[in-house]
């Protein structure tokens, strides 16, 4: 999952909790780490990544067989970041 931290992503992460799934979380590297914490406190996997390096992004996502992102924002990242997910 790309960024749990916020509203939306929270509530993806519970609901794939709640249903069995492993979860893993892309966060940017600047996080609030209160929000961080609080997915460590879910038992999630959480993977600091450059989310404006394709290599760090891939790395992070080595394993994975889906992808949910819950990135928000303007341009930068609904485009530019988000097109580094793709």
């Amino acid at each position: 999952m790309a960024d749990g931290t916020g509203d939306l992503g929270g509530r993806i992460v519970k609901s794939l909790l709640h249903n069995g799934a492993h979860v893993r979380v892309i966060v940017m590297l600047d996080a609030d780490s209160a929000k961080v914490e609080r997915l460590y406190q879910l038992g999630v996997e959480v993977v600091h990544a450059d989310m404006t390096d394709v290599a760090s992004v891939t790395k992070a996502c080595i394993g994975v067989s889906c992808v949910v992102s819950a990135l928000q924002g303007l341009r930068d990242v609904t485009v530019n970041i988000q097109s580094v997910l793709l």
